[in-house]
């Protein structure tokens, strides 16, 4: 069955300062990726460390999003796997390849979960940015925080169609946010399938699907509203501890 995948981005990169958004400490296991620059060709592999002494089952999906700075052109593919990961091991999860020309913007996302599909790793390289490195190399991860990323791990048609619906919503609030949104589809019985919205592996709101573009359309506008309020609720709990 074929896989739908795709990462949508609001807004490409952003400089954060004191007042921007905090990275995310992973203590469980450390995703990097690691790139070589060969003439016009980004060699792309995929890493994973555990940091811990105990055994630890994860899936990971690395996408490469590329676009011409002209916007004319936009392309992206992923590749997602499982691995057990031995205590204190490091090991490649995948590689990969993309042409890359001074007129390209590239984002590398290398995502890692657990076995209940919460993030618990994540890094990302970015090359061809306007704000990129006297040098040209990618921007280190910790001078960038990507935000607006909706991810799209839909495995049918209908679920691709749902997330187009959805990302563009959601793209309409205009969401200043780092944590990622995914769109997830499982298959269930008879040939329905469950479409979950999460944040960073957070339920916000999830449905059997059925084939009504109407009905498809609805959900992904409930969906993006519901979305809305939880930043909205994460917003004002960040203030309140502020205040205090």
């Amino acid at each position: 069955m074929k896989k739908y995948w795709n990462i949508g981005i609001v807004f490409f990169a952003l400089f954060f300062s004191e007042s921007g958004f905090s990275q995310v400490v992973y203590k469980e296991v450390k995703a990097k990726i690691e790139v070589k620059e060969i003439e016009n060709l980004l060699a792309i592999t995929g890493t994973v460390e555990n940091l811990k002494s105990e055994f630890k089952n994860i899936s990971y999906k690395l996408t490469v999003f590329k676009k011409s700075k002209s916007g004319s052109n936009k392309s992206n593919n992923g590749q997602d796997g499982r691995v057990t990961l031995e205590p204190i091991q490091k090991v490649e999860l995948s590689k990969t390849q993309v042409n890359f020309t001074k007129e390209d913007e590239i984002i590398i996302l290398l995502l890692i979960y657990d076995e209940n599909n919460a993030i618990i790793g994540k890094d990302r390289v970015v090359f061809g940015d306007e704000k990129e490195s006297d040098s040209g190399k990618a921007i280190p991860q910790d001078g960038i925080e990507m935000i607006g990323i909706v991810a799209n791990d839909t495995k049918t048609k209908l679920g691709n169609d749902f997330y187009d619906y959805f990302y563009s919503q959601y793209s309409k609030l205009k969401i200043n946010t780092s944590k990622i949104v995914t769109v997830q589809e499982e298959l269930t019985f008879g040939r329905t399938t469950k479409i979950t919205i999460l944040v960073d592996g957070e339920i916000i709101e999830e449905f059997i699907s059925r084939p009504d573009e109407d009905f498809l359309k609805y959900m992904a506008d409930t969906a993006a509203s519901k979305a809305f309020k939880y930043f909205k609720d994460l917003e004002k709990q960040s203030k309140i501890i502020t205040q205090y």
